[in-house]
């Protein structure tokens, strides 16, 4: 697969594997609208060419983010055209979190299975709370579990738990395309730098493989040098693109 295809493909992946609750296509572009969860399900994409003004479309896309009472996201790839990012610099719009997206083999680092972590078809309410008690980010109640619900992938939940039958770190991966897109990766902060997130995405890659995929991707944040190094270590040494938000 070459680069330009397996880019693609990787970007589909990632979307797919985490979709919005409300999305709108307008001319190359993707709207992405999640109530305000996460700027990833809350900002506009850019999926192909259009043949629009571009401050025409970005007052568009002003205008819907507002009636919906919410802040505008840009997601900006570095491999998208740089006009965007021009105008948009042009108007003000500030940058933030500068993100990676890393690819693993499965030909050069084949997965290896990892002892007693837990793999399921859907989150469980335990599952849900570890991830809000790690991250941060609400999930068990709220619109966390409502976009989970939404994944039209195969997708699967895993678990780790420490020798008090507690959980310590979750992901999920969803399959695309013959990749697997590893999502919401967390440990507790307690317990970070043990082993437990690599066995819980080892495991992960482990499932994904036996349904048809031959590789895997993840997005991190660049200066989050703890993730990128265990990610590094695991063989997601392939950098496909990077992105950043772009807000007002």
């Amino acid at each position: 697969m070459n680069m330009d295809r397996l880019s693609a493909s990787v970007e589909e992946a990632c979307l797919n594997a985490w979709p919005a609750l409300k999305e709108i296509f307008y001319d190359g572009w993707l709207i992405r609208l999640a109530e305000g969860h996460t700027r990833r399900t809350n900002s506009v994409n850019v999926i192909g060419p259009g043949i629009y003004d571009l401050a025409e479309k970005i007052g568009h896309c002003e205008a819907i983010y507002s009636a919906h009472g919410l802040p505008i996201y840009f997601r900006i790839r570095s491999n998208d055209h740089p006009a965007l990012e021009e105008k948009l610099i042009a108007r003000g719009f500030r940058a933030e979190d500068e993100t990676r997206t890393l690819y693993l083999d499965f030909a050069n680092t084949p997965p290896v299975p990892s002892d007693g972590i837990e793999i399921a078809e859907h989150p469980s309410a335990e599952w849900l709370a570890a991830h809000e008690r790690f991250s941060g980010r609400p999930a068990a109640n709220g619109v966390g579990k409502r976009l989970l619900d939404l994944v039209a992938l195969p997708v699967a939940f895993a678990a780790a738990r420490n020798g008090e039958g507690q959980i310590v770190s979750v992901a999920y991966g969803a399959v695309h395309d013959r990749l697997v897109s590893l999502q919401w990766v967390a440990t507790d902060p307690s317990l970070r730098r043990k082993g437990f997130s690599r066995a819980t995405l080892s495991s992960l890659l482990c499932w994904a493989k036996g349904r048809g995929a031959v590789g895997a991707c993840l997005q991190v944040v660049a200066a989050n040098t703890p993730a990128v190094n265990l990610y590094e270590a695991m063989g997601f040494n392939q950098e496909l693109y990077r992105y950043h938000y772009r807000v007002l």
